[in-house]
């Protein structure tokens, strides 16, 4: 009886031990730079389908709205099929609680092959003036896909 259970408490042992090294493997799939976009509290980095090293926003002439970020991500996502798209959005505080907004759709990638990057210019003027005020904004959420 006892033999039994150090034999199952092995098994489950073994098991949650497998458990963490599938989920180590799924999450080292997706690298980051720490020190891209330090701007607009934009601390850390979530971005599926892609490793991006740097980002840049271009303000609204009064400097209170986001007009375009500007993201470079490694390697060439041009040939995807369909070409690789990216998408920007922002989590912002609009006096009720943190928010997730809607997300604009990038210009298609432009690839550099010296650099072996890609760069994505979104423009987010298509969002509520709200969704995409500086001082409101606690991040950017970034996507990359086909």
């Amino acid at each position: 009886m006892f033999n039994r259970r150090k034999k199952n408490l092995l098994w489950i042992l073994a098991m949650v031990a497998v458990v963490i090294g599938v989920g180590t493997a799924f999450t080292a799939a997706n690298t980051f730079d720490p020190t891209a976009g330090e701007a607009l509290g934009y601390g850390t980095q979530t971005v599926s389908g892609a490793n991006v090293t740097s980002m840049h926003y271009t303000l609204s002439t009064d400097g209170t709205t986001v007009s375009t970020v500007t993201f470079i991500a490694d390697g060439d996502l041009t040939h995807g099929t369909p070409t690789e798209v990216g998408y920007v959005g922002f989590t912002y505080d609009p006096g009720t609680g943190s928010t997730v907004g809607p997300n604009a759709t990038c210009a298609a990638g432009t690839y550099d092959g010296v650099a072996d990057a890609t760069t994505f210019v979104c423009n987010v003027t298509g969002l509520a003036s709200a969704e995409r005020t500086v001082a409101s904004i606690s991040s950017t959420n970034i996507a990359v896909a086909n």
